[in-house]
């Protein structure tokens, strides 16, 4: 496997262990979890057997099996470089949104090394009060339910994979952090978050630093950012490079 096919058969693998059910379709499978169910990321279509299909075709699967337990989104994944590309426009007609990330690797020393004595690996219960004002920051997290799901989903997600967190704290309290989620010889650097009023002192990178220190023993260590936003370039100065782009389309229905 290369690069991109390494990272998504890790994330798919995470995913499929936060799924109460795996459904089959003729071009992959679905992953639903209905007790956490406003949050796609835990309720998706994994499309990637695509020879003869299509967004229309993607998007009547969608419908059928996640119309069935009552979803108020559709979300399709397309683990297929060339066909994500193919079925971008027919899911924007069909009024889905593209999403796009960039899946980096790992490959090379930062520009410049950082102290980071001052990060330290903490538990989840030390986590949680900085994760939840941070998912409650977002545009989603006006709605209670979701933030708690949200949450949910996290304690979810490193249950069934081991999880380390990586913490800068003030007065004992989280105010820089991310995950580490790893199995066998690979490693994902993950939800990368420091609060507003600390931004822009250097503690994102002294956090994530650690954590490639602690994940220094894989042979492939990778993390996915927005693909429109600034943060790859950032990381590029951490030492990775971009290896390919994972691709979701999703919709959000009038239901």
């Amino acid at each position: 496997m290369d690069a991109w096919e390494r990272a998504i058969a890790f994330m798919r693998t995470v995913d499929e262990r936060s799924a109460e059910s795996v459904v089959p379709f003729r071009w992959g499978r679905a992953l639903i979890n209905q007790r956490l169910n406003r949050v796609p990321d835990l309720n998706f279509l994994i499309a990637d057997r695509v020879e003869d299909a299509g967004a229309s075709a993607l998007n009547g699967e969608a419908e059928r099996i996640q119309g069935a337990v009552g979803l108020q989104y559709r979300r399709v994944n397309v683990d297929d470089r060339a066909a994500a590309e193919r079925f971008s426009a027919g899911f924007r007609t069909l009024g889905y949104t593209p999403e796009r990330f960039v899946i980096m690797a790992h490959r090379r020393r930062p520009d410049h090394e950082v102290d980071t004595a001052t990060v330290k690996e903490v538990d989840w219960e030390l986590m949680r009060p900085a994760r939840e004002r941070e998912i409650a920051s977002q545009p989603w997290g006006a709605d209670p339910r979701v933030v708690q799901q949200l949450l949910a989903k996290h304690q979810l997600t490193a249950q069934g994979t081991r999880t380390r967190y990586f913490a800068a704290l003030l007065e004992g309290n989280v105010i820089s952090s991310c995950e580490l989620r790893s199995e066998g010889d690979t490693a994902q650097v993950e939800t990368v978050e420091t609060l507003p009023e600390f931004r822009q002192r250097g503690l994102s990178r002294a956090v994530v630093s650690a954590a490639l220190h602690a994940a220094a023993g894989y042979a492939f260590v990778f993390l996915v950012t927005d693909a429109e936003d600034w943060p790859q370039h950032y990381y590029r100065r951490l030492g990775f490079e971009p290896v390919g782009i994972e691709s979701r389309f999703l919709r959000i229905t009038d239901s």
